[in-house]
């Protein structure tokens, strides 16, 4: 459990740096556009392309806290042996989800490896592999949750230390 906590800290990291690299490029260019009257081409999309990681590793690490979007009204009103099965199939079904949008995002990213961006000229398909990754990051974690869920342990605050 310590190498995945170890990895949830190395991406909690990475996002960190991401926000950090898109409020001072965004900052920076604001500051360059309105007061000296120059833009730079590359500043938008270094902006976009880190907030489009951040998204979706940050969507990782919701689900290692076991804080992934889901309506659990109706599931609460359940006695607790068949909501912890509930919360296992709803699991499973987010698990399977995620598996089947990576399979298929990883066609996308064959075929945008050759379209470049206009400003930075990086392919695309670094771009587009941020569902990918954190696809393989979600599956890794929904199936951690699951064990632990069938092995009774508690996971409301996410993965134990």
């Amino acid at each position: 459990m310590k190498l995945i906590k170890g990895l949830t800290r190395i991406i909690e990291k990475f996002c960190t740096l991401l926000f950090i690299i898109m409020t001072v490029i965004t900052f920076f260019q604001v500051i360059s556009r309105y007061f000296f009257g120059i833009s730079y081409f590359w500043a938008d999309e270094m902006s976009i392309f880190s907030m489009i990681w951040l998204v979706f590793l940050g969507a990782s690490i919701s689900v290692s806290h076991n804080a992934h979007t889901r309506i659990d009204y109706f599931i609460s009103l359940f006695p607790p042996k068949i909501k912890k099965w509930i919360e296992i199939f709803n699991n499973f079904i987010c698990m399977t989800f995620i598996i089947l949008v990576t399979y298929y995002g990883l066609d996308v990213i064959k075929l945008t490896m050759k379209n470049v961006s206009t400003g930075l000229k990086i392919p695309m398909g670094i771009i587009y592999g941020s569902l990918p990754v954190s696809g393989v990051l979600m599956a890794i974690y929904f199936a951690i949750l699951i064990y632990l869920q069938i092995k009774d342990q508690n996971i409301e605050g996410g993965l134990p230390e």
